[in-house]
């Protein structure tokens, strides 16, 4: 049961929420399409890319990209209704903050079986667009734990709702850590196996995407 209420403290976690998962969302799916996604078209042009991105990594991110949003939401509407409830209770006044989930998912759409009839990857390319995925990855994991701390920190006192809360949170957290090692480990595999299908095109891939 809640034994304290503060109602600028809760609604400065709620907005600390909020935050993080617009950090979170810019990760995961902004920074996730441009960087990774976006770079990888330029210099991965084959069967093992295209079944890579579409079977593999996709449903990943999409999941937690889901996950995520749902989680999220949840712990902004037990917020706002908690505070609601002691408001009540209390004769205080309440205000809910709105949450606005993010519902657009991860578009691979761009990765191509071939490049103007060039099948392959550029592997000095690819090694630095490859490198942004830990980047990112980490990135989200410290949205994570902006949100678990601002729950933290939300105003209310006592019971168990605060640490079912960051309990939700810390779920997504380790969802991505386990994301994480299974998408990069998917991502070696299917270069390896494209260098072993077509050896290294040295900037052949990036010269037909230009070419376009």
């Amino acid at each position: 049961m809640i034994t304290g209420f503060n109602p600028e403290q809760v609604a400065a976690s709620i907005n600390g929420v909020k935050a993080a998962y617009n950090n979170l969302m810019n990760a995961l799916k902004g920074r996730m399409q441009n960087e990774f996604v976006g770079g990888m078209t330029t210099v991965w042009a084959c069967d093992e890319a295209q079944t890579f991105f579409t079977n593999s990594f996709k449903p990943a991110i999409d999941s937690l990209i889901t996950q995520s949003t749902t989680i999220f939401q949840s712990v902004v509407v037990a917020m706002n209704s908690a505070a609601s409830n002691w408001a009540s209770s209390t004769g205080t006044s309440w205000a809910s903050i709105s949450f606005e989930p993010m519902n657009t998912l991860v578009d691979v759409t761009g990765i191509q079986t071939s490049i103007n009839g060039v099948k392959g990857i550029d592997l000095l390319s690819v090694v630095a667009v490859k490198a942004k995925l830990a980047i990112i990855l980490s990135d989200a994991q410290s949205a994570l734990q902006q949100a678990i701390n601002a729950v933290q920190n939300s105003g209310f006192a006592g019971g168990s709702q605060g640490e079912n809360l960051i309990a939700s949170l810390g779920t997504i957290k380790t969802n991505i850590e386990n994301a994480t090692s299974d998408i990069t480990t998917a991502t070696e595999t299917s270069i390896n196996n494209t260098v072993t299908a077509y050896g290294d095109l040295g900037g052949k891939v990036a010269a037909a995407f230009s070419a376009q």
